[in-house]
């Protein structure tokens, strides 16, 4: 765990405790929320990115293709 995932997690385990009303004895059920909320979070952003990153790819590969592709001539017929 990188120190920045862990001072996320830690912001939001607080956040987590503020929102239920401050309660004794509960850092370690707020840590652990905290870790799934933020773990799935980062998890998802990666695959987001991922996802554009092939989108983009595929978008560059298709231009090039159109790019070197014989332009038609147009007949005039339909």
């Amino acid at each position: 765990m990188t120190h920045t995932t862990e001072q996320r997690i830690r912001m939001k385990a607080y956040e987590i405790w503020l929102r239920e009303g401050c309660p004794e004895g509960s850092d370690r059920r707020h840590w652990e929320m905290a870790r799934k909320f933020i773990v799935g979070d980062e998890a998802k952003s990666a695959l987001t990115a991922r996802f554009y990153d092939v989108h983009e790819i595929n978008e560059a590969e298709q231009a090039e293709a159109k790019a070197a592709a014989p332009a038609r001539k147009k007949t005039g017929k339909h």
